[in-house]
């Protein structure tokens, strides 16, 4: 999608891209973190850390798949790189609650994954 959607779309393909890397990024440190653990690198208390970078990489890769910024949701705003109307501010009251909602939603199904996440990786490990 290319245009501003109520609680739908609100970021580009530019935008798309940068968080599924950061996503990747985020799972690659728990990766690591993990296995720094199992290394015995870090005592095996810290292991529940490993939910940070998961919740990372749960919440930017849904805002990924999505095409839904939780940040720019709060702003109130809508980004789609270069161009004339490519970004903006959301002023239809309406609308932005609706994108308030969808980024708590966004933000509670990330945290809930990265929990279930986190302990299944201490329960393994």
């Amino acid at each position: 999608m290319s245009t501003y959607q109520p609680a739908s779309c609100n970021i580009g393909r530019r935008q798309r891209k940068r968080r599924l890397a950061v996503a990747g990024a985020a799972f690659a440190v728990a990766a690591g973190y993990v296995g720094a653990v199992v290394a015995g690198y870090l005592p095996d208390p810290l292991l529940v850390g490993v939910f940070v970078p998961f919740a990372v990489g749960f919440e930017w890769g849904f805002q990924a798949v999505t095409s839904f910024c939780v940040r720019l949701a709060l702003l109130n705003r809508y980004d789609f790189g270069s161009g004339d109307g490519a970004t903006g501010t959301v002023s239809d009251p309406s609308h932005r609650k609706a994108d308030h909602e969808y980024a708590a939603k966004i933000t509670v199904a990330a945290v809930a994954l990265a929990g279930a996440a986190t302990a299944l990786t201490v329960a393994l490990v």
